[in-house]
């Protein structure tokens, strides 16, 4: 298997750093025993058992960006030795995402996600399939810039500038020109600031990342029927909307439709 040689540097060497953290944390939160035992199996070579127990740890308590990173690792490493099962590249990609989610500063996770995303365009290409990558709508990109909290920060600002800029035009001499141009220009910045607040709230409550985890999978309706269309790829980007039962509402770039549940892994958050 043909694999880039600066992705298992990467990740050994943040599994690495995330071990001597882990067992520190571990000194005073003894539920973490299983991220313990993962990080220690990761260390050793013994893949099989980091996943199980890395994910036993995800399963029972609330996610931690260090854990997250060595069960990517573990996925990716477990494919390197030879030993890979079926959505193994898919689970790394959602266990980096939720790393990246977690802790958006993390540039190991970040370049180990690219370079997953990466392996599996390469596997597709070499097979003769096409690598589509869906790009997020004006809207998502332009929220996802910031999270809701500081677009929520972004709009108080401005409020208070704004009120700052309607007192200034009642005094006299510079103050009053002042007041002139910051009112306006608050005014203008809040207009925009609000609906996108409002909407990065919404999308932050309603809606929750999730990532492909099987092969591929084709968008259909409700009731199965494909609705036709490029498929969604391994590894990729979802916006998980609902589910009903065994089958999930997603929204892939621009096109949303159900898949089966089973196909896609829910990023977690705090």
């Amino acid at each position: 298997m043909t694999w880039h040689p600066r992705l298992g540097l990467v990740l050994l060497t943040g599994a690495l750093v995330t071990l001597a953290t882990s067992s520190q944390a571990d000194d005073a939160a003894s539920p973490r025993e299983p991220f313990r035992r993962g990080a220690e199996a990761l260390a050793a070579g013994r893949y099989d058992d980091a996943i199980a127990e890395l994910e036993a740890f995800a399963d029972r308590e609330a996610p931690h960006p260090d854990a997250s990173f060595d069960l990517g690792a573990a996925y990716v490493l477990r494919v390197k030795s030879g030993a890979e099962r079926p959505a193994d590249l898919g689970r790394a990609a959602a266990a980096f995402e939720e790393t990246l989610l977690l802790r958006p500063s993390d540039a190991d996770a970040r370049h180990a996600l690219e370079l997953v995303r990466a392996e599996i365009a390469r596997r597709r290409a070499r097979t003769g399939k096409a690598v589509v990558v869906a790009t997020p709508t004006l809207d998502r990109a332009l929220v996802g810039l910031a999270s809701p909290r500081a677009w929520s920060a972004l709009a108080i600002a401005f409020g208070w500038l704004l009120a700052l800029g309607l007192w200034l035009r009642r005094r006299r001499g510079t103050a009053e020109l002042a007041g002139l141009l910051l009112a306006p220009v608050s005014g203008v910045l809040l207009a925009a600031l609000v609906p996108i607040t409002l909407w990065a709230d919404h999308l932050d409550r309603h809606r929750r990342p999730a990532v492909l985890v099987a092969r591929e999978a084709y968008l259909g309706n409700e009731d199965g029927v494909s609705l036709g269309g490029d498929p969604v790829v391994e590894g990729a980007h979802l916006e998980l909307v609902e589910t009903r039962g065994d089958r999930a509402q997603v929204r892939y770039g621009a096109r949303e439709g159900w898949i089966p549940a089973e196909t896609m892994r829910v990023v977690r958050r705090r």
